[in-house]
């Protein structure tokens, strides 16, 4: 098998630079990786020229000249991989992704043994150890794509389950030929899970519990459930997730109890302390998702920019 491993980056080069030398040294490297740089401004190129990897035949990188969101990074990387003649398989993650030496190689052992099996994950852990279960988990609905996490427990075994992320995740060339690429105007945030919905169409994932990769994300999302973040992201986020049960909802009246619902419990909330500081905030993203996902509106908000402080 001869397999790329697509990465998107912005201004983080020293972590991507662990996590370029983290693919490099697998004990099965990849035949490519696929750098997608969306206009980083923090001297990435000149760190990775410094570091001799923008000479290597096996590293196509591409700056980009704007920021695109990871969203259209995935989808530009998905884009050169499949026109790629010597790629099989594919591999995506974010710069902050550092894989195990031999993550690959136990997913390839396992797709050697399960050749009908065509979307592969391994465990994602947080730089503390702990297991970062909302990387793989259940929808325990179609119509709403309400995720349950995987139970701990079932890392003891390799297991099927829905929706991943683009946090590890290794599928067949063939399965981006088929399905198309990830939806670019999502701009960040749920286009990893709009594609696990295209995808299972063709192949149910399973995760490779013994392929390990540890996510240095800045806030682990598995420590973001009790209280509010006012990220400019969260907009992004639900909008996105709107769009895609508008998209591939299985039942259009359940669709519409759960938006009643949720729109119902954020009015209730927003007379407790869980908004409290961000009230004014959480009402503008919320409202304005609700529009833009009405109107079917992607790309990028003016009202919400990368970075934003609120």
């Amino acid at each position: 098998m001869q397999y790329g491993a697509i990465v998107v980056t912005f201004n983080r080069k020293k972590l991507l630079l662990e996590a370029l030398n983290s693919l490099l040294n697998q004990t099965v490297p990849p035949t490519k990786i696929i750098l997608i740089d969306n206009h980083s401004t923090d001297g990435t190129k000149q760190l990775l020229k410094e570091h001799g990897l923008l000479g290597q035949d096996n590293v196509d990188y591409r700056y980009l000249d704007k920021n695109i969101g990871g969203a259209g990074g995935f989808a530009r990387g998905m884009q050169i991989a499949a026109a790629s003649s010597d790629l099989d398989w594919v591999s995506l993650s974010d710069d902050d992704a550092i894989f195990d030496l031999d993550y690959f190689e136990k997913l390839i052992n396992y797709h050697d043994q399960h050749p009908e099996r065509l979307v592969l994950t391994g465990s994602v852990y947080v730089k503390d150890g702990r297991l970062q279960v909302d990387q793989r988990s259940r929808f325990s609905d179609w119509s709403t794509f309400r995720a349950i996490e995987v139970p701990e427990k079932e890392y003891q075994g390799n297991f099927e389950f829905d929706q991943y992320t683009f946090c590890g995740v290794f599928m067949s060339i063939d399965v981006i030929r088929k399905t198309g690429v990830a939806d670019a105007g999502f701009f960040i945030w749920w286009d990893d899970c709009e594609y696990s919905i295209r995808t299972a169409k063709l192949s149910k994932p399973v995760n490779v519990s013994a392929a390990k990769l540890t996510h240095k994300t800045l806030i682990p999302s598995i420590d973001n459930k009790k209280k509010f973040v006012a990220d400019w992201r969260i907009y992004y986020g639900h909008r996105n997730r709107m769009i895609s049960i508008r998209r591939w909802t299985h039942n259009r009246a359940i669709s519409f109890a759960w938006l009643v619902y949720f729109y119902g419990r954020f009015a209730i909330q927003l007379c407790g302390p869980f908004y409290k500081g961000y009230r004014k905030m959480a009402i503008k993203a919320y409202s304005e998702a609700f529009r833009d996902a009405a109107r079917n509106q992607e790309g990028l908000n003016p009202d919400f920019m990368p970075g934003q402080k609120f």
